[in-house]
């Protein structure tokens, strides 16, 4: 990837974060949303969790964190949904540790997915000694005609922060994004992007929380999950 598409998509990313800004009944649709309110939404599917493992509780569903690395087969919530590769989509949820993080690689989102499985997650991951968002960003740290060297590249982690409000995937067209916000003070940051399956079939938005400890009790609360298509 060369450094003049990247700077198009940086500003591309920009553009379609701005794009979500300006709220317009006119043109945004709310394909699926669920505030956990009484119980859970009938569109949701369960996979593989047990009914111990989740609840809905003051208006917040909690998850208790599953064990190990991700499988495509991983316990989780999933949503089908119906649009299209020329459609812009953005799903949002907060999400809360109730637990502390204790594994490396422990770590609990939002993903989107298609009927070959996971494409894109945008989660709250430890690394280390640290609680960060994940994917973190890009950064290019070469010289010009560098960049196809991979080992000139590097990933910029961001602390998680409970003021920075939402975490958010925004797919367009071929592209999906990670975003979290918007913060208290009304700011947003954008992470990694990436290629995406086009034409798929099965495509959705989902809820995931894994790489806990063999044995551990974690748990994390997801609130407002909402998916809106912008026309």
């Amino acid at each position: 990837m060369n450094r003049q598409r990247r700077v198009q998509e940086f500003f591309l990313l920009a553009i379609l974060s701005q794009g979500w800004l300006l709220q317009s009944a006119r043109c945004d649709d709310i394909l699926f949303q669920d505030d956990f309110v009484g119980k859970l939404s009938d569109r949701w599917k369960v996979i593989g969790l047990k009914p111990e493992d989740y609840r809905i509780r003051n208006g917040g569903l909690e998850m208790r964190v599953q064990p190990g690395p991700w499988k495509k087969e991983m316990p989780r919530l999933d949503v089908i949904l119906p649009f299209t590769d020329d459609e812009s989509i953005r799903v949002s949820a907060t999400v809360t540790l109730l637990d502390k993080f204790t594994a490396e690689g422990e770590q609990a989102g939002v993903h989107f997915f298609d009927d070959q499985g996971s494409i894109f997650q945008g989660t709250k991951e430890r690394r280390g000694e640290r609680l960060v968002y994940s994917p973190g960003a890009v950064e290019f740290i070469g010289e010009d005609g560098e960049e196809g060297d991979a080992t000139k590249f590097k990933t910029i982690l961001i602390d998680e922060s409970p003021d920075a409000g939402p975490l958010k995937i925004l797919v367009d067209k071929s592209y999906a994004y990670f975003q979290v916000g918007p913060s208290k003070n009304d700011t947003y940051q954008n992470h990694m992007y990436s290629a995406i399956r086009t034409r798929p079939t099965g495509r959705g938005f989902g809820l995931i929380a894994f790489g806990a400890p063999a044995g551990a009790n974690h748990w994390v609360r997801f609130e407002k999950f909402q998916v809106i298509r912008r026309r």
